[in-house]
């Protein structure tokens, strides 16, 4: 295992729902990893609550984890903001997300005069929020500003939402927007490299259930891919998306066993 990094996706290979409930096994291997000394961090797309708050619950469900190896969107999300001198948003998020917004110093209002319309998940979408936003964009030249570009979500009873990159993209043509959307989250380089600084090893692999937000983009900047199928997608996605990761595993026993890692099981 030596010279190895493993950055490991949060929804779908740590936990299996909306709660944070942990999948069998992924306890004992963050235990493994810290006990061997493997560099890790945990790296999330999850944009329903600041990284503070998802650690917490974490933490209540038993799964140790530090808060400086947990990195999302939302730790990238006001530096970016401050960087093009907006500080007034309309969201599309969760009132956790408004609130850590607030606290760093943003202002965040319900009204389409605004210099930035920030798209996270959220569930309480609905007209006059699309109205608001496209509003936004079309007469007041808002950005738009996805936390980050998900296609996709799988909801806990087994059902599909669209991700809020999707979310992002629909305004972005409604508008005729004409900028590229920017990626605050995985796999983009800017998130990667956040989330790789500090950690030494010459082998990096990403560990995710998701092929076409973190897979693809990993394996474009030289990232070793781990697919695994305990989250949202089936061996016969790859086969969708012609895509062929180094390792696919359906359990993180699996995944242990192939690096020689000592399994607890």
């Amino acid at each position: 295992m030596k010279g190895k990094i493993f950055l490991i996706d949060l929804d779908g290979v740590l936990v299996g729902d909306k709660k944070l409930n942990p999948i069998k096994g992924a306890k004992e291997f963050l235990e493994v990893l810290r006990s061997k000394g493997i560099p890790f961090r945990v790296v999330s797309n999850n944009s329903t609550r600041p990284p503070s708050e998802i650690v917490k619950i974490l933490r209540e469900k038993g799964l140790e984890l530090e808060e400086e190896r947990f990195v999302s969107p939302l730790k990238v999300l006001p530096k970016y903001l401050r960087s093009l001198s907006i500080k007034r948003v309309l969201l599309i998020g969760m009132e956790p997300v408004k609130r850590y917004l607030m606290e760093e110093g943003i202002e965040v209002v319900e009204d389409h005069q605004v210099q930035g319309v920030v798209v996270a998940q959220d569930r309480s979408l609905d007209f006059h929020k699309l109205r608001l936003a496209v509003s936004a964009v079309f007469l007041a030249s808002a950005k738009i500003i996805p936390v980050n570009l998900s296609r996709i979500v799988k909801d806990d009873d087994g059902l599909y939402f669209p991700g809020a990159g999707s979310v992002a993209l629909m305004l972005k043509h409604a508008t005729n927007y004409p900028d590229e959307l920017p990626n605050l989250g995985k796999p983009s380089k800017e998130f990667i490299d956040y989330a790789l600084d500090g950690l030494e090893g010459e082998e990096v692999y990403l560990i995710s259930d998701d092929i076409y937000t973190d897979l693809l983009g990993a394996k474009a900047l030289g990232i070793k891919t781990i697919f695994m199928t305990t989250g949202k997608y089936t061996r016969d996605e790859l086969k969708r998306a012609n895509f062929e990761p180094d390792l696919t595993f359906d359990s993180l026993e699996e995944l242990m066993e192939h690096f020689g890692l000592k399994s607890p099981f």
